[in-house]
């Protein structure tokens, strides 16, 4: 009975190392104010969120930035892959695992000051021509809805700009855009663009999601990770 307890023991201690000694790749993108990437380094209050729950999940983890779809397309690809922060929908739901909520933010369409034009529902949008960040959540949002009148950017700071020049009526950007304008010296865009209409249909909750080929254990982890630190 003694040597079966010690065999079980051991392969328990096996099975425990083995999950949760793993490294995790992440994914994310630039996002101004909440995710900053200088080179190499990747900093910002999402990012140091996502650093503490998964040191006390005692999950090592290496984190990228690139621009959105690429990120997305990557973190789909392997076990173990996380990406951050992700809005939710049917088809990322078959993909992922919606670990937990890192924040919340709203949508917006955006267009020009001298724009004379008014969105008052959803609907109205759909005469514009929209310019969208390739594969995020408003680009799949608005493609689902019917939406044709897309034109697609690789991140929100070249859609806002492609606005201004006329590309297209409106942008549809997440609110931390602002953030970047505030920062930008250069051009002062909140004299050229603003808020039109805010986007009640897409969530503003955004996830740390991990490829649903994670072994349960590690997503139990992490999920009780954040629950622990009550993110």
């Amino acid at each position: 009975m003694k040597k079966i307890f010690m065999t079980i023991l051991i392969l328990n201690f096996g099975l425990n190392k083995l999950s949760f000694s793993q490294d995790l790749t992440g994914f994310t993108e630039e996002l101004p104010g909440l995710i900053e990437v200088d080179g190499e380094t990747i900093k910002g209050p999402v990012v140091d969120k996502v650093r503490k729950i998964l040191k006390k999940a005692k999950l090592k983890e290496n984190i990228k930035a690139f621009p959105w779809a690429r990120s997305y397309e990557m973190a789909k690809r392997n076990k173990n892959y996380f990406i951050f922060p992700m809005a939710k929908n049917v088809e990322r739901e078959k993909h992922f695992k919606f670990v937990g909520v890192l924040f919340k933010i709203n949508t917006y369409f955006y267009q020009r000051n001298t724009s004379d034009f008014k969105i008052t529902k959803l609907e109205d949008a759909k005469k514009l021509s929209i310019c969208v960040v390739r594969n995020d959540i408003r680009d799949q949002f608005l493609t689902q809805q019917g939406f044709e009148n897309l034109v697609r950017f690789a991140d929100q700071d070249d859609s806002i700009h492609a606005l201004i020049a006329k590309k297209c009526d409106v942008t549809i950007c997440a609110e931390n855009i602002e953030f970047l304008w505030k920062k930008n010296l250069k051009e002062d865009i909140k004299s050229l663009v603003k808020k039109s209409y805010l986007v009640k249909e897409i969530s503003g909750d955004r996830y740390l999601s991990i490829n649903k080929e994670t072994s349960p254990e590690v997503i139990q982890k992490i999920s009780e990770a954040m629950k622990d630190l009550k993110y």
